[in-house]
C-alpha cells in the first residue's frame, strides 16, 4: 500500500500534536487575546517531536519543490529534494482574537498547523479586505465586496502564492516586525525572499506549517 507525501505528514502532524481543530472559534463575552504558542521553551518532548518532524519532512519530500513554515521561529524555507533554495524570515499569525459588535463575530488570528498547496500565483495582487480589516480599526465595513475602499493594491506586496481557506504567502509593508508572530493569519516576507519564492513555487507546490 503507497501514501501521498500529505497523508504521511497529516498522520504524523496528528501523532505529535499538531492537528488543529476544525471547530471555529468560540465567541466570548468580553475582548481577549491569546499570545503566540510558548510550549516550545517548555517542554522538551514537543521539541523533540519538532525535530523528528523537520527529519520527517525531508525524508518524504521526493522529488518536488516544496515550502515548510516554522512558526515558533517564524522561519520559511523553500526546499528541494536534495538542498535548501531559501531560508527567510517571516511572520506568521498573532493567535489574537479579535471580537466584533454582532453576536457570534469573531476572528481568530492564527496561521494553522497543516498540510497547504500553492492554489494560485499572483503578481500584483490587490487585497480585498475582509470584515475584519474595518472591525480593528472600528470603521463601518462596506456593504458591497467590490467597493473601492475594500480594496488595497499595496499591502501584500509584489507577488502572492495563494494557498487555501484564504491563506496566502505575501509581502509587508513593515520588514522590520520579521520574524514577529502578529499577523492576522497568513505569512509575510520581505521582497527579495518573496520573489524567490516566488519564482521557484509551482501550482500544487505543497506548504507545510508547523
Amino acid at each position: 500500500m503507497s501514501f501521498s507525501r500529505t497523508s504521511v505528514l497529516a498522520a504524523l502532524l496528528s501523532a505529535c500534536g499538531f492537528v488543529d481543530s476544525d471547530a471555529p472559534p468560540t465567541n466570548k463575552t468580553k475582548p481577549t487575546s491569546v499570545g503566540p504558542p510558548t510550549a516550545m521553551q517548555d517542554n522538551p518532548q514537543l521539541r523533540e517531536n519538532v525535530e523528528s518532524l523537520r527529519r520527517e519532512l525531508e525524508s518524504i519530500a521526493g522529488r518536488d519543490m516544496y515550502i515548510v513554515i516554522d512558526r515558533h521561529r517564524n522561519r520559511l524555507t523553500v526546499r528541494s529534494p536534495d538542498s535548501v533554495v531559501v531560508e527567510a524570515t517571516c511572520a506568521t499569525g498573532s493567535g489574537k482574537i479579535l471580537l466584533g459588535a454582532k453576536r457570534r463575530q469573531a476572528w481568530h488570528f492564527k496561521t494553522p498547523r497543516r498540510v497547504f498547496s500553492v492554489q494560485k500565483k499572483v503578481k500584483n495582487p490587490i487585497w480585498k479586505k475582509p470584515v475584519w480589516a474595518f472591525v480593528e480599526k472600528n470603521e463601518e465595513a462596506p456593504v458591497l465586496p467590490w467597493m473601492f475602499n475594500r480594496l488595497d493594491g499595496t499591502t501584500l506586496g509584489d507577488f502572492a502564492l495563494e494557498l487555501q481557506d484564504s491563506y496566502a504567502i505575501h509581502g509587508t509593508l513593515y520588514p522590520n516586525l520579521l520574524g514577529r508572530s502578529i499577523t492576522h493569519g497568513c505569512v509575510r516576507l520581505d521582497a527579495d525572499d518573496l520573489t524567490t519564492a516566488y519564482r521557484h513555487a509551482e501550482i500544487g507546490t505543497q506548504v507545510y506549517v508547523f
